[in-house]
C-alpha cells in the first residue's frame, strides 16, 4: 500500500502510484493522455514540472495535493465510465475524461510570462523555453469553447494564493480577448505592476481579488490599480469555469 509520505519527492510518488496501479509507463501515458517520454522524465527526476499532477492523478486514481505534495489523502474513488459522469463528483468537477488510447489532436499554446507595469494598462510577455516554449492543448476543447488559439497564453502560477487548486509553477491558459469581468470566473490580472490568478467576486457593489488559500484575505480592488489581462480557460486536464 501507498502511505502518505512529504518526505517523498513527486517522482518516487509517482512511480510507486503507478506501479501499485498495475501499469506500465506506456499505459499510464495512454490513460493519461501524455507522452510516455514525459512520464519518464517525471519518474527520473528530470523533469520537476507539476503541469501534469491532475491528469497523471485521474489516471491513476489517487489525490493531486497526494501527488503533488504528499498531503491529505492519498487514494480517491474514480469515476466510472462517461456516461456516468455528472457535475457533483468531487474528484472530477469539470474534467474532462480521456479515453484510453486515445490521442486527442492538439494545439501548441505559446508559454510565457507576463511583464506588467504599475497603473500601466496592457501588457508584455518574455518566452518560456522549456518543453518546447509552448502547452499542448486538446483541439476539441478549444472548438468546444469557441476559443481563437492565437488569442491564447499559457502562463505559470506564482505563490500559494490559490492552493489546493493551483501550485505554484502550474501552467494554466488564459484567453486575452475576454476581459470583461463575470463574478466567481478566474483572471490573470495586473495588480500594482503585480501578475497574479485571482477569483473574481462581487459583492455589495464592490469588486474583490479572492484566494483560495484561507491564509490570503480578499483585496479590494480599489486598494490599487487592477487591469484584467485575460480570463483562465484551462489547466491541464481539465476545462476551468468559475464554478470553483
Amino acid at each position: 500500500m501507498l502511505r502518505d509520505n512529504i518526505g517523498m519527492s513527486i517522482s518516487a510518488r509517482l512511480k510507486q502510484a503507478r506501479k501499485d496501479a498495475g501499469m506500465t509507463q506506456s499505459e499510464l501515458a495512454a490513460r493519461s493522455g501524455l507522452k510516455q517520454s514525459t512520464i519518464s522524465d517525471l519518474e527520473t527526476g528530470k523533469s520537476q514540472g507539476t503541469t501534469y499532477v491532475a491528469s497523471l492523478a485521474l489516471a491513476m486514481g489517487v489525490s493531486p495535493l497526494w501527488l503533488e505534495a504528499g498531503k491529505g489523502t492519498r487514494n480517491v474513488d474514480l469515476p466510472g465510465p462517461p456516461a456516468e459522469l455528472n457535475e457533483d463528483s468531487p474528484f472530477i468537477k469539470n474534467m474532462v475524461p480521456i479515453r484510453v488510447g486515445d490521442e486527442p489532436e492538439t494545439v501548441p499554446i505559446r508559454k510565457v510570462k507576463l511583464k506588467l507595469h504599475a497603473g500601466v494598462a496592457g501588457y508584455e510577455t518574455e518566452p518560456i523555453a522549456d518543453d518546447g516554449g509552448v502547452l499542448h492543448m486538446p483541439l476539441h476543447l478549444i472548438e468546444s469553447a469557441n476559443l481563437v488559439p492565437h488569442q491564447l497564453l499559457a502562463i505559470p502560477i506564482k505563490g500559494c494564493s490559490m492552493e489546493p487548486m493551483l501550485f505554484e509553477d502550474d501552467l494554466v491558459v488564459i484567453n486575452t480577448a475576454d476581459r470583461d469581468p463575470r463574478s466567481r470566473e478566474l483572471y490573470a490580472v495586473n495588480f500594482n505592476g503585480e501578475a497574479c490568478i485571482k477569483q473574481l467576486i462581487h459583492k455589495a457593489g464592490q469588486w474583490y481579488l479572492h484566494s483560495l488559500n484561507p491564509d490570503y484575505g480578499p483585496l479590494s480592488v480599489r486598494s490599487g490599480q487592477c487591469d484584467i489581462v485575460g480570463r483562465v480557460v484551462y489547466q491541464p486536464g481539465r476545462m476551468v469555469t468559475g464554478r470553483l
